[in-house]
């Protein structure tokens, strides 16, 4: 990876991001900061909706992603209530905080390059019919968000977890997991910047999860393990260098 700079503290919610992405983020620095405590009950969507000035969509949005992450439940009836701050580690498992700087992003990044090219080498040696089901389910979400121009966070998310799965390594998909809220972070940054190029770019960031698809298909470890190490790479090179710079 070529990523450089000083250790800046930065936005965690650039007005690149799409709303979804922004209140998101902006929700749980309100739970993060105690303005929504443990067990209180959010506002409704309405409510929300028009603190925030979007729409219902887009609440609905955040706050499914947020009982994905466990930060907030909801009860029937009842609305949504807050479980934990975002940072807070959750029963029986561990989670990593959001990210707060530069430094951290380009250290996520470094993270991944290494412990995913793992797994990706892995998932083509263990590979079954299921865990390549689920790697090319994942496959065509990511296509899909080209054809509506979408940022495409949780399908690109979700490839990821799912070449961990294929691993046969429940470690790797844990791993996964208890960074969801760094590695969407970076995932949604670096998508939000290829938005402002032609769509024909997009085509090029989609090719790079093919090739990791199709070396685990084929069973080449080592093509599987480059060809991770270089897509995390290049996600890398465009959020510091910029979406036409690539490792």
């Amino acid at each position: 990876m070529r990523a450089s700079g000083h250790d800046v503290e930065f936005s965690v919610h650039p007005q690149s991001l799409r709303f979804g992405d922004r209140l998101y983020q902006r929700l749980i620095d309100l739970i993060d900061r105690g303005e929504f405590a443990a067990d209180d009950r959010l506002p409704p969507e309405s409510e929300l909706a028009l603190r925030f000035g979007v729409s219902r969509p887009v609440v609905r949005e955040a706050l499914a992603r947020l009982r994905e992450a466990g930060v907030i439940v909801s009860r029937k009836g009842s609305g949504s209530f807050v479980r934990r701050r975002a940072g807070e580690v959750p029963s029986g498992a561990s989670a990593f905080a959001p990210v707060n700087s530069l430094a951290q992003v380009r250290k996520c990044f470094e993270f991944r390059l290494s412990v995913e090219g793992e797994a990706a080498f892995l998932a083509a040696a263990s590979r079954t019919s299921a865990s390549l089901e689920g790697v090319h389910q994942a496959l065509g979400k990511l296509e899909a968000t080209i054809a509506n121009l979408a940022v495409g966070t949780d399908a690109d998310y979700e490839f990821h977890v799912a070449v961990a799965r294929a691993s046969g390594n429940e470690f790797f998909e844990t791993m996964m997991h208890s960074m969801r809220i760094p590695i969407e972070f970076s995932i949604s940054l670096a998508r939000s910047l290829s938005l402002t190029r032609p769509v024909e770019y997009l085509r090029v960031i989609y090719a790079e999860h093919v090739a990791v698809a199709e070396a685990i298909d084929a069973g080449d470890c080592e093509r599987a393990r480059s060809a991770m190490r270089q897509h995390i790479a290049n996600i890398c090179a465009r959020v510091f260098e910029g979406p036409d710079k690539e490792g």
